[in-house]
């Protein structure tokens, strides 16, 4: 009778959360639909720096004390954010710069995309061979990204705008697998309804008229989106997307991924082994992790005082922490 009631339970939990899930994305969709602009300014203003903290919260609640068999994967893992990050940087501040040229910026922003793609590659391999599987297919796959990257760098880089809210997504059906797996077939509905909600908004707003650019910040948004280099699709349509993708983004990283994995709730710090075991290092984690929540508190002020500039700047140094997802995702395979 117990284990026929723990099942029910289970069975309802899930039923409730993808209830929820596909709920909240039809209200997401309306709204953003109707107000892409102006959900685009208040889901940044709001999520953005929250966001980042609940992911370095969980990223270094997956960290080892010691590296062990992993040292090679996660030195490499290093060596690619850094310099990746630091390129993209001197990339998108200086571009505007009269010395840059329209194919000098094109051919470095093809060299930063086929860097990316081979340092992905190479982390794919490495935790192949860390499992002892042969994932030698990743080599022609990185030299076929790495082409496209090549042939077409400016879609091959909106590309990444627009594929970054699934990372989210990917981590969060990994973790279900580990800590809910009684949700995992809930979850997977729940992403079947994700394409059905696009289709919606694709249908309904094909031909609408383009947004607004009359400021800089409204020239920004449909900029990110890609309405320069897809000038034959209404921005509205392009913008919505983007904002509805983001929105789930913030969504699964703020509230998802704590609802199914304890160690991810920002207070629950004896979880954390760089903080609790013997070997980590308590300290210096508490000061990494109080300064990321400093610096929402200094975005939130900076979006207040000044939201176009901050937004810059903001999405500019965000490439560190989306460089960051891959190595986790990558080692949770």
């Amino acid at each position: 009778m117990q284990e026929v009631r723990t099942i029910g339970y289970r069975l309802s939990s899930a039923h409730v959360f993808s209830v929820a899930f596909v709920l909240a994305c039809a209200i997401a969709a309306a709204l953003i639909g109707s107000f892409p602009l102006q959900l685009s300014v208040v889901t940044v203003f709001l999520f953005a720096g929250p966001h980042n903290v609940m992911e370095f919260r969980y990223f270094t609640s997956r960290m080892p004390v010691r590296w062990g068999r992993s040292r090679t994967f996660y030195l490499a893992a290093i060596a690619g954010v850094l310099p990746l990050t630091a390129a993209y940087l001197t990339l998108y501040f200086s571009s505007g710069n009269w010395l840059w040229s329209l194919e000098s910026l094109q051919t470095f922003t093809a060299v930063w995309n086929t860097s990316f793609i081979l340092w992905v590659g190479t982390l794919f391999y490495l935790r192949g061979q860390q499992r002892r599987k042969d994932w030698s297919i990743a080599i022609p796959i990185v030299f076929l990204l790495a082409s496209l990257a090549w042939v077409v760098p400016q879609y091959w880089s909106l590309a990444l705008v627009y594929v970054h809210p699934f990372i989210a997504m990917w981590f969060l059906e990994r973790q279900i697998r580990r800590t809910k797996p009684e949700w995992l077939r809930a979850y997977h509905y729940c992403l079947a309804s994700i394409p059905f909600f696009l289709v919606i908004l694709w249908a309904s707003l094909y031909g609408k008229s383009n947004l607004s650019q009359e400021t800089n910040l409204f020239w920004r948004i449909n900029q990110h989106a890609g309405s320069e280099i897809l000038q034959n699709i209404s921005s509205h349509l392009l913008v919505a997307t983007h904002v509805f993708l983001e929105s789930i983004h913030y969504f699964v990283w703020l509230l998802l991924i704590p609802l199914v994995d304890k160690r991810a709730i920002p207070w629950k710090l004896n979880d954390v082994p760089l903080f609790s075991n013997i070997n980590g290092i308590p300290k210096i984690f508490v000061a990494f992790l109080t300064a990321s929540v400093l610096i929402t508190v200094v975005l939130w002020f900076g979006f207040a005082a000044d939201y176009t500039t901050t937004r810059d700047i903001y999405f500019a140094f965000a490439i560190g922490h989306v460089l960051a997802e891959f190595p986790f995702l990558i080692k949770m395979l």
